[in-house]
Parts: structure tokens; sequence; C-alpha cells
């Protein structure tokens, strides 16, 4: 007889630790500025727009990961996997983060960091595939999840579309990735339960 796979709660506690490390690595790399009083302040305000951006983006991920995980019963190899996946590509945030800011958000700094956001996008879709496979086999997938997946496909082609359009436009680029964050945020906020919210 087959071993059946583990409930998801070993995975979902596992993902919350990672995820609460890249948050903590993100906040380290804020560096004291030399300066004080209002000129400390304008010297670190960009670093600080940059890690808010980073830990809103991780933090709405964290939310939809929750809801996504929890609508399946077991965590498969695949699911295992997936889900490995999409961590790895989320622990690069820090770095990416770091290295916008260090770069004073040049083009080719904010095209990576536009990179960065595109791939944990891929990620997590394949994690969503697994498991919208596993949800079909239970008869369990609904309008909710299709309207998920059209969404989630969305924002990894304008993740992808900033990732050229950082190269000449890196403001632009950042301002346009804060907009999709907070329009991704919005429903995570809301206190309906009835209905699953994705990315």
């Amino acid at each position: 007889m087959a071993e059946e796979a583990p409930t998801t709660a070993r995975l979902e506690a596992f993902s919350d630790g990672v995820i609460a490390v890249i948050i903590t690595v993100m906040v380290l790399e804020l560096k004291v500025p030399h300066a004080d009083g209002l000129a400390a302040l304008r010297e670190l305000a960009p670093g600080l727009a940059i890690y808010l951006l980073s830990f809103a983006f991780c933090g709405v991920y964290w939310l939809n990961h929750q809801h996504l995980v929890r609508r399946a019963e077991r965590a498969g190899h695949t699911m295992q996997y997936a889900n490995l996946g999409f961590l790895f590509c989320l622990s690069l945030l820090p770095f990416s983060t770091a290295y916008v800011v260090d770069k004073k958000m040049s083009g080719s700094a904010v095209s990576f960091y536009a990179f960065t956001l595109f791939i944990v996008a891929v990620a997590f879709m394949l994690l969503r595939l697994t498991i919208h496979r596993h949800l079909r086999h239970r008869n369990a997938f609904s309008t909710a999840d299709q309207e998920g997946f059209r969404n989630h496909m969305a924002s990894i082609v304008l993740y992808a579309a900033g990732v050229v359009a950082g190269l000449f436009f890196p403001r632009s680029v950042l301002w346009s990735i804060a907009i999709l964050t907070f329009i991704w945020a919005i429903p995570n906020l809301s206190l309906r339960t009835a209905k699953e919210q994705w990315i």
C-alpha cells in the first residue's frame, strides 16, 4: 500500500518560517545613515520606500500562500517541490531589494528587481497549478480559482514588461509595481471570507 502524502500543515509551517526569515533579512539590509536630522531622513527615504514595497509584496504572497495551500488536503511530492521553488525565488528578494537601493534605482537595478518579482510570480503559478490539479481531482475547482488564475497570469505579464521597461523608465516601473502590489493587497484587507482571494 502506497504511503499517504502528509497534510499541508508542515508545508505551511515551514513556509511561514522561511518567509519570516526573508522579511527579517530585508530589514537588516537597511543601513543607519551617517547624517542627522532631516538630511538623514532624506538619505534613508529611498531605501525605506523600496523596503516597504518589498515587504508588501512578500506579505501579499504570504497571505495568498495560506489561502492556496489550505485548499489542499495533502502535500504530495510535486506540491512540496513546487513550494520549495517558490520559496527559493522569494528568498532572492532581499538581495534584489538591497541591490536596487545600493545602485540608487538605476535602470539595470530596477530591471533586475522586476525580474525577481517575475520569477517569484512564475514560481507561485507553478505551485498554484499543482494545487489546482489536486482540486480538480477532488471536484473542488471553482470559478474563483479560474479568476485567480487569470489575475495571476496578468501579473506575470506586467512583471515581465517591467523587466524591459525598467531599463528605460526605472522610477515609473517602481511606481507601477507599487500600484500593482496595492491592488493585489486590497482583497486581503477585506473582511469577506466566503470567497478565496488570489494574487
